[in-house]
């Protein structure tokens, strides 16, 4: 564990927040070893593992959070856990409160149970009762809906034989852990507002009238301490050193004259050749120049110390009052912790770092690496736009993909010391990690049919891809399904090649695709490698990968403010072609609409380009500026004005 790590787990807060960057060891550092410590906090007990859909938890969540819990505290599956309920045969505890549908469950050994709950399954925290709520990439969690739908689920399980581990004296019971990275989108940065609680004043209990900073400041200094003794302790092991209780003057004595035969200063230059060690001191001690009662602690100079030291360590590792009192202030607490990968440097090294910052685009460098904050422009092209309450939607995982990962797996554990072995299913977490094309996507069906348009330049180009559909009051609506990009030396074929790759899965089903392009397509050169009209390519290409391809000329761009017009009626559900958003497979795009600036001149208003040309910086990366957004435009207008049928224009079938 990185230095923040240790500092996160030994404060050991009951509610924890932490905002850190990616390959800070958010799962494997903190979620993991968190995740397994309430476990064996709570026998029988109930927790809640939540994510914003089914693909989060099982693709991402539960195998990461179960591989980090394998390697801090040792459980393997099908011998500490099991998904659903465990063979009988195996004699595992029953929870406390038995799940009425085991299939989304993970159990332990001493029969805790983990109910994956996922915020885009209507009810899936319906009668739930639970002791913790763990909530990993916490940014992508619609907050509203989780505190209405799941935060009232943590009112705690309580034991039926008064057990004080399911009591307010368990800074596990009711605890809350919510982990996440920088959020690019509005609606992704509500973690970072949960910093202000710590100013909050305690409003009952013995630290009644201090405020949650006070309390975790104090955790946190006793957290360095428990991490600089076990630092202490374990190096001189390791080392083959002792250490020694001494007063601080006689530290400092030893430690500068220690400093001076390193340096063969003065009398000490009759070293000559040898180096700082045991030998070395006996010989000074035969020589008489150093104090025979002093090669001891010359030779553990870097493990004194004072008798104050002494004391506190031993109070903290021995003292059950002392203990006691931790544990109250942790009863108490609230944390919040924010981090960049940079304190994980120990681990990861400086090559990662240098290599991130030349291979990621500089926005989210800053934001993922260095943990970072953005601020959102309050003007905007898209003002309506509000994907946390209308526009934006993640779908559920596909059942027939989590069924086709289903595997027999051998459940083992000792009963009256003879073993028991049993067959169990589970998920084959690694099989759905793999899966990168559209099969997990829950929006899209066997009948549809695709709508694509794009965004043609030299340094990106961009393709978003819909499809028509009904909002739940049955108006017509574009699914913005999924938007790709690719940058600088990957060109338009790029792009081409990997959206085709993406959807090949449902090419076999329905082969027909909707192109939308305007005169920006009849051109060639910049955004290509080939001398090709941009449409040419993107068609020739889709027609190479099996696609029956229905091009329609959309002929001149629309002029901004009609356009504007037009997608605002969308946005305000009051046009015909109403708009939602797949969050997960359209982040950036969502990101470069939220930030999209409206600019007048003299012949009126428009979208806000200017940007466009720039060289790219750390605030500012090409992928959230406004290209992205035409390609939607595009998309959007379309759809609206030369889709078939209902009589508007259609294209030519290829």
């Amino acid at each position: 564990m990185n230095p923040m790590q240790q500092r996160i787990y030994y404060a050991g807060a009951r509610d924890i927040r932490v905002r850190a960057a990616r390959r800070f060891g958010k799962t494997d550092g903190v979620a993991g070893p968190q995740a397994g410590r309430v476990v064996q906090s709570m026998p029988r007990g109930v927790g809640v593992w939540c994510g914003n859909s089914n693909r989060q938890l099982l693709a991402r969540t539960a195998p990461a959070t179960l591989a980090a819990m394998q390697r801090f505290w040792g459980f393997q599956e099908g011998r500490h856990y099991w998904w659903g309920k465990p063979p009988a045969k195996l004699g595992i505890p029953s929870p406390i409160i038995a799940p009425k549908d085991w299939s989304k469950c993970i159990t332990f050994y001493n029969g805790w149970v983990w109910h994956l709950v996922s915020l885009e399954t209507r009810g899936s925290a319906n009668s739930l009762t639970v002791n913790y709520i763990l909530i990993d990439e916490a940014r992508f969690i619609k907050k509203e809906k989780f505190d209405s739908e799941v935060k009232p689920t943590l009112s705690g399980v309580t034991h039926p034989f008064g057990d004080p581990a399911f009591s307010e004296s368990n800074p596990y019971y009711k605890g809350t852990l919510y982990i996440s990275d920088a959020g690019l989108s509005t609606r992704e940065s509500w973690m970072e507002k949960e910093e202000l609680r710590l100013d909050e004043e305690i409003e009952d209990g013995e630290y009644k009238g201090r405020t949650y900073r006070s309390l975790q400041n104090d955790l946190d200094a006793y957290a360095e301490r428990v991490i600089f003794y076990n630092r202490l302790l374990r190096r001189a092991k390791k080392e083959g050193h002792s250490v020694h209780v001494v007063e601080p003057e006689k530290r400092d004595v030893i430690i500068a004259l220690a400093e001076q035969i390193k340096q063969k200063q003065g009398k000490f230059r009759i070293l000559g050749a040898m180096g700082y060690s045991k030998s070395a001191l006996e010989m000074l001690v035969n020589y008489h120049l150093i104090d025979p009662n002093d090669a001891e602690l010359l030779l553990d100079y870097e493990f004194l110390i004072t008798p104050e030291e002494h004391f506190e360590m031993t109070i903290i590792r021995q003292s059950k009052e002392y203990q006691d009192k931790i544990r109250s202030m942790r009863c108490s607490s609230f944390a919040y912790y924010e981090a960049s990968t940079l304190d994980n440097i120990d681990l990861l090294g400086v090559e990662y770092i240098a290599s991130m910052k030349r291979t990621l685009p500089p926005l989210i460098f800053a934001l993922s690496i260095l943990n970072l904050k953005k601020v959102k422009s309050n003007d905007g092209f898209y003002s309506l736009l509000d994907i946390e309450n209308i526009h934006g939607y993640t779908p559920e995982l596909p059942e027939s993909v989590i069924d086709k990962t289903i595997r027999r797996k051998t459940a083992s554990t000792i009963v009256g010391g003879q073993a028991i072995n049993c067959e169990y299913e589970s998920p084959d977490f690694d099989v759905l990690q793999g899966i990168k094309d559209c099969s997990l996507d829950g929006d899209l069906f066997d009948d549809d049919e695709l709508y694509i348009a794009l965004d043609y330049n030299a340094n990106i180009n961009w393709i978003v891809t819909g499809k028509i559909g009904e909002t739940e009051s049955g108006r017509e609506c574009l699914y913005t399904l999924s938007s790709m990009f690719v940058k600088n030396e990957r060109k338009l074929e790029a792009l081409m090649r990997d959206w085709c790759k993406y959807y090949a899965p449902h090419r076999k089903r329905n082969k027909t695709v909707t192109y939308f392009y305007d005169a920006t397509a009849k051109f060639r050169a910049y955004a290509s490698e080939q001398q090709k009209d941009f449409k040419d390519i993107v068609i020739e290409q889709l027609q190479n990968n099996g696609w029956i391809v229905n091009a329609v000329d959309m002929g001149t761009p629309m002029e901004h403010q009609a356009k504007f017009q037009d997608i605002n009626e969308g946005l305000s559900e009051a046009g015909r072609l109403s708009v939602r958003f797949n969050e997960e497979n359209n982040q950036d795009l969502i990101v470069a609409m939220e930030h999209a600036g409206v600019s007048v001149g003299m012949g009126g208003f428009k979208k806000d380009k200017g940007g466009e040309k720039l060289p790219e910086t750390e605030t500012d990366p090409l992928e959230l500026r406004t290209d992205g957004t035409d390609a939607w435009d595009s998309l959007y207008l379309g759809c609206l004005y030369w889709r078939s049928p209902m009589g508007y224009m259609t294209g030519v079938t290829l």
